[in-house]
């Protein structure tokens, strides 16, 4: 029921009260009064009744709609504060966001920052790489001259103990040729070695014995197959036909036959071996050398 029809419904049972003491009055002076009044007064208690009911239908009402009020008031307050958690969860979400934001940022600080040390470590990393390859390149080349060294000091070795031979073999010469000397002296009574001659020598005095062969020393400066060059050759003694042993340091490799000599140098055809590839810078020694230091 709405404002509007409660309010008729009152002024209605107003202008009943009003106008049936009034109708009651005229009917009472003109007809016969209490016929009439019973039946003003059966209308007055059926208005009566009527009122009562609207009475009754207009508090029902009004406690319908207060119950309906005070319902819409609770769930206004519900939605408020529902309104009142929407809002803090907002907040908080804000407020969460901001931090995510935040930590975006720092997470993003943090990549850059990262991807730089990660450039620089890169950079280090090749630089490393290229000095490790210098290092190994530079150790390569150590090695190298390590090995190079390695075979000239064995090379060197074996001079020496060549040059030892050869001065081994000069004093047994000196001794000898001191000895045939003496002999000589004694035999033409020319006195000591170290003593005024008694008298002249004759010149046509002969050499009991014929002079020793002078050792022949070279290297090996070729190969070429089972052809190998020397770097000694006829000015050293050297002929075509000359059998020439070849030796790494006291190891025997192979026999080297002279085919063709020039003043500086001779080529031979490797014979016989002992194992062993003949290299170039490998030493070579007569034959009769060979042997007397057998």
């Amino acid at each position: 029921m709405t404002t509007i029809t409660k309010i008729f419904v009152i002024l209605v049972c107003l202008f009943a009260f009003i106008f049936t003491p009034v109708a009651v009055y005229f009917a009472g002076t003109t007809y016969d009064w209490k016929e009439l009044a019973e039946q003003y007064r059966e209308l007055a208690q059926t208005a009566l009744a009527r009122e009562m009911n609207a009475l009754a239908v207009t508090a029902s009402e009004i406690q319908h709609y207060k119950s309906l009020r005070d319902q819409e008031h609770n769930r206004l307050m519900e939605a408020r504060q529902k309104i009142d958690n929407l809002d803090r969860k907002i907040n908080t979400m804000i407020q969460e966001r901001d931090q995510l934001n935040r930590s975006r940022d720092n997470w993003e600080t943090s990549a850059r920052l990262l991807t730089a040390e990660l450039a620089v470590l890169n950079n280090h990393n090749q630089e490393l790489t290229k000095t490790k390859e210098k290092m190994l390149a530079d150790e390569r080349v150590l090695r190298a001259d390590n090995n190079w060294l390695t075979g000239q000091n064995k090379d060197h070795e074996a001079t020496i103990e060549i040059l030892n031979q050869k001065l081994y073999q000069l004093k047994e010469r000196i001794a000898y040729q001191a000895e045939e000397n003496e002999k000589l002296r004694n035999q033409l009574n020319l006195g000591r070695a170290d003593s005024e001659p008694l008298t002249t020598p004759t010149p046509s005095a002969k050499s009991v014995t014929p002079a020793a062969p002078s050792p022949i020393y070279g290297r090996v400066i070729e190969v070429r197959g089972r052809m190998a060059s020397i770097d000694v050759g006829s000015a050293s003694g050297v002929q075509e036909g000359t059998t020439m042993i070849v030796m790494r340091g006291s190891k025997y490799i192979c026999d080297l036959k002279i085919t063709s000599v020039t003043p500086n140098e001779a080529v031979g055809e490797i014979g016989l071996t002992g194992g062993d590839l003949i290299r170039v810078n490998d030493q070579v020694v007569d034959l009769d050398s060979f042997q007397s230091r057998q």
